[in-house]
């Protein structure tokens, strides 16, 4: 005598096998995020550095952090405390007759920590820029004899403030 097939037991299986493969391709393709062009992110520099005209020249590079987790729909994509770099975009010494320092510092990019990364491993690129100019003291140059022997304040950028960087062009991470 022959033995039915169970055909209820297969189907199953197989519609096991179906839905965990549909549960995965889900995951996979949620595990995608695309931090969309314009984005704005909160950054510091770190209070221990000192961020002047009369120290930095033109091109150096200046470490900063994330101020603020980089949040997509309540999920954090880059976290708070995410190292960037930045660069001295002009930097220029107060001088004598009071004229005042002035610096720019331009942010480059942003290089995500723990969970979501770039498939290549590529930063974030970012624009945005901070600047700040010195005190100018001309008229106390003016009213003093010696007043071409006075010099302006250098251009200083606090550490201690957050400012706003902007995402340059979009880019897709992956869940690590």
């Amino acid at each position: 005598m022959r033995t039915p097939i169970n055909c209820g037991r297969g189907l199953r299986v197989i519609a096991l096998i179906a839905a965990l493969g549909l549960v995965l391709a889900v995951s996979a393709q949620a595990a995608r995020v695309q931090i969309p062009e314009g984005a704005k992110l909160s950054v510091k520099f770190p209070a221990s550095i000192k961020i002047s005209s009369g120290e930095l020249g033109e091109g150096i590079p200046i470490l900063f952090e994330l101020a603020s987790p980089f949040e997509i729909g309540g999920k954090v994509i880059v976290a708070k405390g995410a190292q960037g770099t930045a660069v001295v975009k002009e930097s220029v010494k107060s001088g004598r007759g009071g004229k005042p320092g002035k610096i720019t510092v331009e942010f480059v990019e942003l290089m995500p920590s723990e969970g979501f990364q770039a498939a290549d491993g590529s930063p974030i690129k970012l624009k945005g820029a901070v600047t700040a100019e010195g005190k100018g003291r001309k008229l106390l140059s003016y009213l003093f004899i010696f007043g071409l022997f006075i010099k302006g304040g250098q251009g200083e950028i606090p550490g201690d403030q957050v400012y706003t960087a902007t995402v340059a062009e979009s880019i897709i991470l992956e869940e690590k």
